[in-house]
């Protein structure tokens, strides 16, 4: 086997291995563990999903779910928004036909610019707390009860305070 096969081999089986599921975050907290947990609850909740919302089509754990960040980032038919001003200014805005959400399990003394918006229901997990943002095109069947259930269903729930 000529020597780039063996490297592309072995770069398939590290891209397999670190891929599967959301990647663990570095140093592993028991917290951070357990939001780790329920993130990848919440990302199987929303593949169990796929043949009842064709806007989740394109949805993967693998692809969607970040791990070490704590976060799922997913947009479906999606378009560079087209208006300044508010948070839908900086994130892809769907076609009339798409959806783009946002989950995220944060400090709660992050300063962070998606984290400061005045305007967006409050979720917590424990000590961490959670940022979920969606937009969703007018054609589609809305998801966003059903992703509320997934969050309340892997112990996200409404509020800042534990």
């Amino acid at each position: 086997m000529p020597r780039c096969g063996r490297w592309r081999v072995r770069w398939r089986i590290v891209a397999l291995l670190t891929g599967l599921a959301c990647s663990a975050p570095g140093a592993g907290t028991e917290a951070d563990d357990a939001c780790l947990s329920a993130l990848q609850g919440i990302a199987a909740g929303i593949e169990r999903l796929k043949n009842r919302y064709p806007q989740l089509a394109a949805f993967s754990c693998r692809e969607h779910c970040d791990g070490d960040r704590l976060t799922i980032d997913y947009g479906y038919r999606t378009h560079v928004p087209t208006h300044s001003g508010g948070w839908t200014a900086g994130v892809p805005n769907p076609d009339d036909d798409g959806v783009w959400f946002y989950i995220d399990f944060h400090d709660p003394a992050s300063q962070r610019q998606i984290h400061t918006q005045p305007v967006v229901p409050r979720y917590r997990y424990r000590d961490k707390r959670v940022m979920f943002l969606i937009l969703e095109g007018p054609r589609t069947d809305g998801i966003s009860g059903a992703l509320v259930q997934i969050l309340r269903d892997n112990g996200v729930a409404t509020g800042t305070s534990p």
